[in-house]
């Protein structure tokens, strides 16, 4: 009978794995510029945290846990997503998407402008002990579902995303 109900806990998120989230405890609108005076406008969301259940004899038993923090272009932004299949509808994105399973599978992902960090995440450079450096020369997939993308960004605990250089190699900067 314990084959046909196996504990199903799923373990908490570490310290390592939730530090990315810190920026985010409500959500804000953030304002880059770039050295032309170009405007990005990103709206990031707040903690999303959500759970589901797998109970089926082919996929198995489980539990999800799973936590992200989405994030949005203004209309006037100078980077924006790229349109999906129907030419109207744009990617959605998130900057960090993390899940932990009881079948004990989970991952971290982190993207921004289409730089996407998963699998090679251990190339993340730590500058300091509150800021790290992301080169997309070094990421998983760099220019994913937006319509420019950038080289690289500057990621810090406290604040999020406070710089990044784009593909023509212009650098953006937080506006505070």
């Amino acid at each position: 009978m314990s084959c046909l109900n196996p504990t199903l806990h799923v373990d908490d998120f570490t310290a390592e794995e939730t530090l990315w989230f810190k920026p985010f405890t409500k959500a804000q609108t953030l304002v880059y510029v770039s050295e032309k005076g170009e405007k990005d406008t990103l709206l990031f969301s707040a903690i999303k945290k959500e759970s589901d259940a797998t109970r089926s004899l082919e996929q198995g038993f489980s539990n999800t846990n799973y936590q992200t923090v989405n994030y949005q272009f203004s209309k006037g932004s100078y980077h924006q997503a790229a349109l999906m299949s129907d030419g109207k509808t744009r990617y959605e994105h998130w900057f960090v998407n993390c899940y932990k399973s009881s079948a004990g599978y989970g991952s971290l992902e982190i993207t921004f402008i289409g730089t996407f960090f998963s699998e090679n995440i251990q190339h993340i450079q730590k500058l300091n002990d509150s800021t790290y450096f992301f080169d997309s020369k070094k990421a998983d997939y760099a220019g994913m579902n937006v319509n420019r993308g950038i080289l690289s960004f500057t990621f810090n605990t406290h604040l999020g995303v406070t710089q990044f250089v784009d593909d023509r190699n212009i650098q953006w900067h937080r506006m505070p």
